[in-house]
This record gives structure tokens, C-alpha cells and sequence, in this order.
């Protein structure tokens, strides 16, 4: 996860709040907001038109996390703190799980059920009541090395976590599967002969030696098995099953926490890969790792969402950037988003639609919900004096 201040490409799910004097729950199965900044967290259900503050939510240090039923966030104070729907309309501070040190990396399962917290030197799991079911220690396997987990993330698809180690050169993937098959740490010729000691694989570690310097991990997607990051001036690609790295893509600059995944659709059978770096966007397609194009914008481009049909890119300076749309009827044509959509400052696209949510910047004091072509559909008043750094659909069933 990233500061406040930056962008993370979350795909959020649980049961969406609505407006009153205390914040409200959602009827379930409706898309919500979840909007955050320096004054705390707001909310809106889908019906919702203003927002509506998360009572005794604080600034987050790091990009809260919602999931179904609850929303997770790391206080300033580093503390971890959960919430939850109380009785169908209000809200209500589910648990606080205290740690020796200060949070600075957070994930949490969509299901709502686990959170992997990085603090210090040390990894904590913890379950949806706020026990810490297991802690993990940040060393290698003959402990001659130490140091902390910088990244996490969820990775639905697989039933885990991932974690990068940069100070021990790995990357360590915790299975929440309960039939995960068990580890076997070290080097064993054939675990079928009874070689080696084997440890549970259900909240187990399996490590991948990958080697320093690490790639700094920003991007991750559910609808893929491997994650990128920046590595110097190459993206490299690291392939989950295989535990290496299976592609280095060339592009100074590039950052991977704003790219975006685009599925196949007509004349695309493959799913794409789009990169930011600077002015320009890198297409590559990802059965092959070639590049297949190069579009230039006019700004630097902070974030990129994508759907089927459509490709997002919000571009210029972070309090005040301008968003650009890509059809699939004009596929070399950029269009920019009228005034209606100008000074942004974050972006999100729809869950299983063809639309996308921006924030305007903080002067602005408004959500807005615009469709592929860039007519507003739906805004959210946000209270003067509020000023939202982050947003994120809350929940999709």
C-alpha cells in the first residue's frame, strides 16, 4: 500500500454505507464510496448524493482498505483498526489490534476474514476479529539477514498474501487455503521420498530467493498470476508459480502502481499490459511480453484504469490533472474529458461497467461519476474544508 497521497489499484468489496448522522450501511450488494484524506474517512452508499464522515475514523496513515462487511485502516497513531456495519445502518469500530511498532504496509482479503499488517521487522496476520492468528519474523532462512516487508498485497485469485523483502532478497507468498499443500523450506531432490521437513502450507510462507536488488513491486491485479515493479530502469515481471522473473521490459521512468490491465475484446486475444512512464503509455501484451504500442499525452501520466472497451488516463500534476478517454472506435484517438471533469486529483474505474469514478480536486468539493465518453452521471457533494487525497468503490457484490 501507498501514503495518502497516492494512488493504488484497489478492487474493493463489502456492504456500502449511506448518509445520516451516523454513517450508514448500504443495502447489500450496492456500490458505495469510500473517499479519505487528512480530516478521515467518508462514505456514501449508492443512493447516497453527499458524503457522509465515518464516525471516529481517523486521518489514515496509509491507504484504508475496504472489504466485505468492514473497512480496514492504519490510524497515525500505527495502530490497526477495523470496522463494521452494527445493525444494518449504522457503523460502528469493530476492533483496534495494538503492535510494538508503528503500521507501515497494509492488506486485507476482500472476504473481510484476514489482514497482513507490516510493522518494524515483523509481518502479523489477523483474523476478522482482530486476533493476530500468526506473526512472522523478517528473516531469511539461516537468519544471517534481517530487515522489513515494504509491500503487500492481496491475491484473491490464490487464496494468499505476497510480501516483498527487499534487505533479505525475497518475496514470501502466505496461503490462506486451508488444503494448501505443505512447504518444504530449503533444498530437498524429492519431497515424494520423504526428503526434507515439511511445514503446514494453510498460513504458511512459501519463499521465492529472487535476489538483490528486488524489483520495487507496484502492481498487482487479481486476473493475473504475476506481479511487476521497477527494477532500475526496467519493469520486471515475477510469475507467482514459478517464483522468477519471467520478463524485463525496457521503459525508463515507467511506474507500475498506475498501470492497468486491459481484457481481450474483438481484435485483442490476449490481455494488455498498460504502462505509464512520463508522457507516454506502454502497451505490451502479456502472453508474449512484446510491446505493441506507444501513445503520447500531453502531461505526465499519474494513473491509467481500463475496462473492455475503454482506457482512462488522468495526466498532469497530482492536485489538479486532466482526464483523457480511448475507445475502442477511435483506437489511436486520445479525447479529453470536458470542463466538467478538469482539476482531478484521483480516479477509479467502475466495477463491471464502462464508467469511472473521479475525484475533483480539494477546492472542487465533489465525486464525480462519468460514463465513457465523459458526461457526468452522478456527483457526490463533499463538505467544504475536506480535503480528500483517495477514493475507492466500496463495496461490489
Amino acid at each position: 500500500m501507498q501514503r495518502r497521497a497516492a494512488l493504488t489499484a484497489l478492487v474493493c468489496f463489502g456492504a456500502g454505507p449511506a448518509a445520516g448522522p451516523r454513517a450508514r450501511a448500504g443495502a447489500a450488494g450496492h456500490p458505495g464510496i469510500l473517499a479519505w484524506g487528512p480530516g478521515g474517512c467518508w462514505v456514501a452508499a449508492g443512493g447516497a448524493t453527499e458524503l457522509t464522515r465515518l464516525p471516529d475514523a481517523p486521518a489514515p496513515a496509509i491507504d484504508p482498505v475496504p472489504v466485505a462487511g468492514g473497512l480496514w485502516l492504519v490510524a497515525t497513531d500505527g495502530s490497526l483498526r477495523c470496522w463494521e456495519p452494527a445493525d444494518g445502518s449504522n457503523w460502528r469500530l469493530r476492533c483496534r489490534v495494538p503492535v510494538e511498532a508503528p503500521v507501515h504496509a497494509l492488506a486485507a482479503s476482500p472476504d473481510g476474514r484476514w489482514a497482513l499488517v507490516a510493522y518494524g521487522q515483523r509481518l502479523s496476520l489477523v483474523d476478522a476479529r482482530g486476533a493476530v492468528v500468526k506473526t512472522f519474523e523478517g528473516s531469511d532462512l539461516g537468519r544471517m539477514r534481517r530487515g522489513a516487508a515494504t509491500v503487500l498485497f492481496s491475491l484473491p485469485q490464490r487464496q494468499s498474501f505476497f510480501a516483498a523483502w527487499p534487505a533479505l532478497g525475497e518475496s514470501w507468498e502466505i496461503s490462506l487455503d486451508p488444503d494448501a499443500a505443505p512447504l518444504f523450506d530449503g533444498l530437498v531432490h524429492d519431497y515424494r521420498m520423504g526428503e526434507g521437513i515439511a511445514s503446514p502450507g494453510y498460513l504458511g510462507a512459501r519463499r521465492a530467493p529472487l535476489g538483490q536488488p528486488m524489483p520495487a513491486f507496484g502492481f498487482a491485479d487479481r486476473r493475473v498470476p504475476w506481479l511487476a515493479g521497477m527494477q532500475g530502469d526496467e519493469a520486471v515481471v515475477v510469475h507467482l508459480d514459478v517464483r522468477r522473473r519471467i520478463a524485463a521490459l525496457r521503459v525508463p521512468g515507467a511506474n507500475p502502481a498506475g498501470a492497468a490491465l486491459r481484457p481481450p475484446s474483438r481484435g485483442r486475444g490476449t490481455i494488455q499490459w498498460w504502462l505509464p512512464a512520463g508522457h507516454e503509455i506502454h502497451v505490451f501484451d502479456t502472453a508474449r511480453w512484446v510491446r505493441l504500442a506507444t501513445h503520447t499525452l500531453p502531461g505526465p501520466v499519474l494513473q491509467l484504469q481500463a475496462t473492455d472497451e475503454t482506457v482512462w488516463a488522468l495526466v498532469g500534476e497530482r492536485a489538479g490533472a486532466t482526464l483523457f478517454t480511448l475507445g475502442d472506435s477511435q483506437p489511436d484517438a486520445w479525447q479529453r474529458v470536458g470542463a466538467g471533469a478538469a482539476a482531478l486529483s484521483a480516479l477509479r474505474a467502475a466495477p463491471r461497467t464502462p464508467q469511472v469514478l473521479v475525484l475533483r480536486a480539494a477546492d472542487a468539493h465533489e465525486l464525480l461519476l462519468l460514463d465513457a465518453g465523459g458526461a457526468v452521471l452522478r456527483r457526490w457533494s463533499v463538505p467544504k474544508g475536506v480535503g480528500l487525497d483517495g477514493v475507492a468503490w466500496w463495496p461490489v457484490a
